[in-house]
């Protein structure tokens, strides 16, 4: 058995990886296509140790697109392109590579560590949390999602509110009568998570990264070692740097729905803030090829990636878009994350803590031998990647009922999702909807049915959230310069 999980942890770790260094890609459309290959894995514990790897390792990998062909891994990368590009340009592409990659490793294991080599512990919060507490607690992540994530937050609001009616198609679960499924019985049991995360996360990214036209560079490979060994020097002189935005990106983590975008982006910002006009001695200022630049917005990537654990396993609540794909994932093999016999298995806990640990430590020496053949590979033209990637969502869609409904289904979510794209409503925001549409029922109509709104205020935990719902609402529309406009 112990060979099984190794082959399935190396597997995980081979796969993330390169599903990090293919553009825009990233570690959601690497969960997607897991979908279909789920009841080859025997024991629900090896799927938590095959997703955890593909998650740790794609965060490493995203960075390679970003450095060498100055096109984005996945959203949180393309911040790392701003300083990372120029580098290459000029010559340093191992430079900024070993630098990124030193950066994100070291944050991921603090944060790592942090998170769930204590995450055990951390499920004795879940007992604050009644009826009351999750309401309020709902309402602050939805309040983070719509007015932190993106520059849009009337039409964030409204994605959320459209992603939560489409998540009540199907049937009624009180009366057991059919809710705007407009007669057409294929909607009965709803909408399934997979073309909706597919068709509206992930294909909108992937017909933009076809027609986006990736830029080449060429690496010295005499050069290699030595500005190997300068990137490493380089992370540990800009160390505050690097764990500034491992900080940022592990207090964004925990906060529900907001992901790796927001987080690498006002790192980056936080940054440039640091640095000033006169703070570095370099030739190249940040923002113009500075190696500044590339580590402080690579401390918040794994960092976020680990944190986002938290609200996630606790509260069944997604911290990143990414976690919602690890939620379905592990509810087809009867671990669903948030509930209270998932709170209370230890090997859950294990395994989770073992492969994060593992993956970080293998991926290590193979993403820095592999910066001699990142030119190599990531200048491999993208739409040779498009097809075969498209065509792992169609199968992971189609698996529902393998019929030609499931083929609609998916071109139906790919249509809502590229508009939603163009319109610049967020796309975060419907899915955050979607998913969690009957929670956020269920939770309304509890407190409704058991509490006034006044009893809001008889404990110190729900008004708390309240607060903290009204201060990101504030922050998001006066003070937030670090929104982006593309999820």
């Amino acid at each position: 058995m112990l060979e099984t999980y190794i082959g399935v942890l190396l597997l995980g770790v081979v796969y993330g990886f390169f599903v990090g260094l293919i553009p825009v890609a990233g570690a959601t459309t690497g969960l997607i296509a897991v979908y279909a290959f789920v009841g080859y894995f025997e024991d629900p514990y090896m799927l938590v140790v095959f997703t955890t790897a593909i998650v740790v390792t794609s965060s490493i990998g995203d960075s390679f697109c970003g450095v060498v062909m100055n096109v984005p891994g996945a959203g949180g990368a393309a911040a790392t392109m701003i300083d990372g590009f120029p580098m290459s340009q000029r010559g340093e592409a191992a430079r900024a590579l070993s630098a990124a990659i030193s950066t994100s490793w070291i944050n991921g294991l603090i944060w790592g560590l942090l998170v769930f080599l204590f995450l055990p512990w951390y499920t004795k919060i879940v007992l604050y949390f009644g009826i009351r507490e999750m309401f309020t607690f709902l309402i602050f992540a939805m309040t983070c999602v719509v007015f932190i994530s993106s520059k849009y937050w009337v039409r964030g609001f409204i994605a959320l509110i459209a992603g939560f009616m489409v998540g009540h198609i199907g049937m009624d679960p009180e009366t057991a009568s059919s809710c705007w499924t407009m007669g057409w019985d294929y909607l009965g049991d709803g909408i399934q998570m997979i073309p909706v995360m597919a068709g509206v996360l992930a294909f909108p990214e992937l017909l933009s990264a076809y027609r986006m036209k990736a830029e080449k560079i060429f690496l010295d490979n005499a050069l290699i070692k030595s500005q190997l060994i300068q990137g490493i020097k380089d992370s540990w002189k800009y160390k505050w740097d690097g764990l500034r935005g491992g900080f940022i990106g592990g207090f964004i983590g925990l906060i529900p729905g907001i992901g790796g975008n927001i987080a690498d982006w006002f790192a980056y910002s936080q940054t440039v803030a640091a640095a000033g006009k006169h703070a570095d001695k370099d030739a190249y200022g940040i923002g113009k090829g500075n190696v500044r630049g590339v580590i402080g917005c690579e401390g918040a990537n794994n960092a976020q990636k680990a944190t986002s654990y938290v609200p996630t396993i606790l509260f069944g609540i997604p911290g990143a878009p990414f976690e919602v794909i690890v939620m379905g994932l592990l509810m087809y093999v009867g671990l669903e994350l948030g509930t209270p016999s998932v709170l209370a298995d230890g090997v859950f806990f294990d395994h989770l803590l073992s492969s994060y640990l593992a993956s970080l430590i293998i991926i290590l020496p193979i993403a820095y031998l592999f910066i001699k053949y990142a030119v190599k590979i990531t200048n491999v033209p993208f739409r040779w990647y498009f097809w075969p990637i498209l065509a792992s969502l169609i199968w992971s869609c189609t698996q529902y009922t393998g019929l030609i409904e499931d083929y609609y289904m998916f071109a139906i979510c790919c249509a809502v999702g590229v508009a939603l794209k163009y319109l610049k409503f967020s796309r975060v925001s419907f899915l955050i909807g979607f998913i969690l549409s009957a929670r956020i029922e269920k939770s309304y109509l509890q407190f409704s049915g058991l509490y006034e709104w006044s009893d809001l205020f008889t404990s110190w935990l729900p008004p708390t959230f309240l607060a903290l719902a009204v201060a990101a609402a504030i922050w998001g529309l006066f003070f937030n310069k670090a929104k982006i406009d593309f999820v």
